[in-house]
């Protein structure tokens, strides 16, 4: 299932510099327009189930992820300062942030198919204590992301069927 469009990595985020990468992706039955809207929608993914996560807009209109965008985002016991880098309505969106020493590159690609859309998201980490926690953090995040896909398929807007 896999896209034919490719994360725009940094070079200090690229996987061969990082030392975490997770890839997660999925296939929702909805227009490439309708999950958009609801992944940069920032400050909703709180009610998707996510009762350890929190975010905050500190600039912008305070409701939807743009380009230059900086939120706060909690995650569990982790505090993430991010920035939108990359945006490109209704294709790709990424943020890059930092959770103490450690520096994080998120990047998501929409492409739509025939079925829907398909949904790729990638992560990388590098810097602190990354080179250590990589051998247990790697599956969580992978969980985390996994979830985050699962609630995004989950939401209203996404669960009405692409037209034929």
């Amino acid at each position: 299932m896999t896209t034919g469009k490719e994360i725009h990595w940094p070079e200090y985020y690229h996987p061969k510099n990082a030392q975490l990468h997770v890839r997660n992706e999925t296939l929702i039955p909805a227009e490439a327009e309708t999950i958009w809207s609801c992944l940069t929608h920032a400050p909703c993914w709180p009610q998707w189930g996510r009762a350890q996560t929190s975010v905050q807009l500190l600039n912008g209109d305070g409701v939807e992820l743009q380009k230059g965008t900086i939120f706060r985002w909690k995650a569990r016991t982790l505090h993430f300062d991010c920035t939108v880098v990359e945006y490109l309505p209704h294709k790709r969106i990424a943020w890059k942030g930092k959770c103490g020493d450690v520096d994080m590159y998120h990047a998501w690609l929409l492409e739509p198919t025939d079925k829907g859309c398909l949904i790729l998201t990638e992560s990388t980490q590098r810097g602190g204590m990354t080179w250590l926690t990589k051998f247990f953090t790697s599956r969580n995040i992978h969980s985390y992301h996994r979830r985050w896909l699962d609630e995004l398929k989950q939401q209203p807007e996404c669960k009405k069927r692409k037209s034929p």
